[in-house]
């Protein structure tokens, strides 16, 4: 590997973050959403004490529409619906940096999630409308209270529908939680912004392991 083992676990962290905002962006603009992905997403958080950030979503692989998505941003081939995107990563590693101001916050949002596991025996299924409605509660209980607010764009006529308004919610709490591992290894805002070129290379890197 042509990178540090941090960078590496810095690069896979945002490469979550960047596929939880674009599963939102598929979500919100289009009804639905790629359930392998956002199930990988909503199991990341029920993982503790994981050796490293590979580990909290299984493999790379598993981040493969992150990782694509964030090549295509640090790349020079972007479009408008990238601006969207970005606009969703920057909120979402913004918002961490304001729940990490709110301690009391961060452990009620810990202590519901314990209690989803209790939850997922009983609907069976991480992906039952039931067990992504407890995520997008614990966020809305939360994460939503704080300023300012994701603003989701998209179509009027999904956004309106309870079921994508959950999934909405329960996806951007799965984004927070890999801005919270972002952060944890090193990553700023500064650097996704300001040091493009080397997260790609970071990012290229994890590609070819795919």
């Amino acid at each position: 590997m042509s990178f540090n083992p941090r960078l590496r676990d810095r690069t896979i962290a945002i490469s979550a973050v960047v596929q939880a905002a674009s599963l939102v962006q598929q979500v919100a603009e289009t009804g639905q959403v790629n359930s392998a992905d956002m199930k990988v997403m909503l199991e990341s958080l029920l993982v503790e004490n994981a050796p490293d950030t590979e580990s909290v979503y299984g493999s790379v692989s598993q981040l493969r529409t992150g990782i694509d998505a964030l090549n295509t941003q640090l790349s020079k081939k972007k479009d408008k619906k990238d601006v969207t995107l970005l606009r969703y990563v920057i909120s979402l590693l913004h918002l961490e940096r304001q729940l990490a101001k709110q301690p009391e916050m961060l452990a009620l949002i810990d202590r519901e999630i314990q209690q989803v596991p209790a939850q997922i025996d009983y609907f069976g299924d991480i992906m039952s409308p039931q067990v992504i409605a407890r995520f997008a509660d614990i966020y809305q209980r939360t994460l939503s209270e704080l300023k300012p607010r994701i603003q989701v764009y998209g179509d009027a006529g999904f956004l309106q529908q309870p079921d994508n308004i959950n999934r909405v919610r329960a996806l951007l709490l799965t984004g927070i939680r890999a801005a919270v591992l972002w952060q944890q290894k090193g990553g700023r805002r500064w650097q996704f912004l300001f040091q493009s070129g080397k997260l790609l290379s970071a990012t290229e890197a994890l590609s070819s392991e795919i």
